[in-house]
Order: structure tokens, then C-alpha cells, then sequence
């Protein structure tokens, strides 16, 4: 199953040298996760970096009881507790299996070993970072400037079955409206 993994890594980002391929082998590992699982907490130090090979996930604040949904990461995508990961400080996110998933998980330290021996390895890191990135300042813009159709619209080219694979109710926190509104979108002529 890794050989597969570290293909589909090198299809969606960059290549990878096989010295490279063989030492990911060495020191990551598969964990398969069950819907509704918890894979980071609030306040909880992190320190891995999860590829999502099948299945998906979504990362959430907890505010008043509520939660607030910020990250989808379905197939092909990398997810993490940021703050925790990357500064070694609490986590602010949780992070749920919206379904039975797979991941190919590493270390930061092992992270680390790998930019500082691999070139391309480094490079996959930036090209990550940067499409998550991307997705963040994507998602600041739509929420500005897009009406809540055309947010729900963006999504939905973005995640073509997220109504199969996540909740509703995250669905509408992610795009920052109500569970109504997104009813009302998804079916104009109910009168919702």
C-alpha cells in the first residue's frame, strides 16, 4: 500500500528520486482511522503530518460549544494540527475522520531529516505548504467577496461529492452561513 501512496504523492506534487521513495518507506507508516475519530485535540501537541490516501477529515475549532469547520482534506491531501506542527506549541484545531480513512503519517522530526537530505523531498514540503496555502487565501477571498451560492458553488467544483462525505452541518460552518442557507442554495424552489 505505501508503494501506491508515495505514487500518488508523486503524481499530484513532484517526483521523487528512489533514495528518497526508500527512506519515506523506512520512516513513515500507514494508520487507518474510523469515521468520527479524532485525530488532534485542542490543546494537545502534535507533531505528526498526515497524507490522506483514502478517505477524509476535517479540522474544526470549538467555540461556545460550537464548532466552527475550516479544512476538508479528502484523497490526495496533506492535513495537520499547523500551529502544533510546525511551532511545537497546543494545537487549536480538532481534527475528525468524516470516514474510515487511511493515512501515510510522519514525524516532524523525521520531516525535518528529510528536507535536510533530500532536495526534492524539500521541495515536496514547499509545494504543500503552498497549495495549502493557496486553498486559505482562496477561501479568505471567497468569503469577502463571493455570495454564499457562489462559495457553496466553489466547493463544489473543488469537492464534487462533499455532500456524500461530510455533513451538512460542516458543509455551512465551512462556508460561513447557516445550515437554512445552505438548504436554500441547495434547493432554491422549496421556499426553505
Amino acid at each position: 500500500m505505501i508503494d501506491q501512496i508515495l505514487q500518488s504523492i508523486t503524481e499530484q506534487y513532484c517526483p521523487l528520486s528512489p533514495e528518497t521513495l526508500s527512506d519515506i518507506k523506512n520512516i513513515a507508516h500507514i494508520r487507518y482511522f474510523k469515521k468520527g475519530e479524532l485525530l488532534a485535540k485542542e490543546g494537545q501537541f502534535s507533531d505528526e503530518l498526515y497524507y490522506v490516501a483514502e478517505g477524509g477529515a476535517r479540522a474544526y475549532y470549538l467555540l461556545d460549544g460550537k464548532t466552527i469547520t475550516d479544512w476538508f482534506a479528502f484523497e490526495n491531501d496533506f492535513i495537520s494540527s499547523v500551529v502544533s506542527f510546525f511551532l511545537d506549541v497546543p494545537g487549536q484545531h480538532q481534527i475528525e475522520m468524516l470516514e474510515d480513512t487511511t493515512m501515510l503519517v510522519l514525524k516532524r522530526d523525521d520531516v525535518d531529516l528529510l528536507c535536510d537530505k533530500h532536495h526534492d523531498f524539500e521541495r515536496l514540503g514547499r509545494l504543500s505548504v503552498t497549495k495549502t496555502m493557496m486553498q486559505l487565501q482562496q477561501r479568505i477571498v471567497s468569503i469577502q467577496f463571493k455570495s454564499s451560492k457562489e462559495r457553496y458553488e466553489s466547493l463544489l467544483e473543488k469537492y464534487p461529492k462533499i455532500e456524500l462525505r461530510a455533513p451538512l452541518g460542516d458543509i455551512a460552518s465551512y462556508l460561513g452561513i447557516t445550515q437554512e442557507t445552505l438548504s436554500r442554495i441547495r434547493n432554491p424552489k422549496s421556499g426553505i
